[in-house]
């Protein structure tokens, strides 16, 4: 049996106030976002800190590119391979 939808009313125009101060919900949100970005940034560093040309084997480019692809795709982390 399928779940009942719930449906939610249209949000009033009004509601969205470009020029009004942030109220401490979003303030947090945003610091939660910035936090993200910078861990990104760290693990971006890092993938870009390696000299591409030191890169040998299979294997170096197999984790390079698996470090890469991390960062890129990052809803494939919380997938299990089979």
């Amino acid at each position: 049996m399928p779940p009942k939808a719930v449906k939610v009313p249209k949000t009033d125009p009004k509601a969205f106030n470009p020029n009004r101060s942030a109220g401490k919900l979003l303030l947090a949100q945003t610091l939660h976002v910035r936090e993200a970005l910078i861990k990104h940034m760290e693990e971006l560093a890092k993938v870009l800190a390696v000299d591409v040309r030191s890169i040998k084997t299979e294997g170096d480019v197999s984790e390079y590119i698996r470090q890469a692809t991390t960062i890129l795709h990052q809803q494939g982390r919380k997938r299990e391979r089979k």
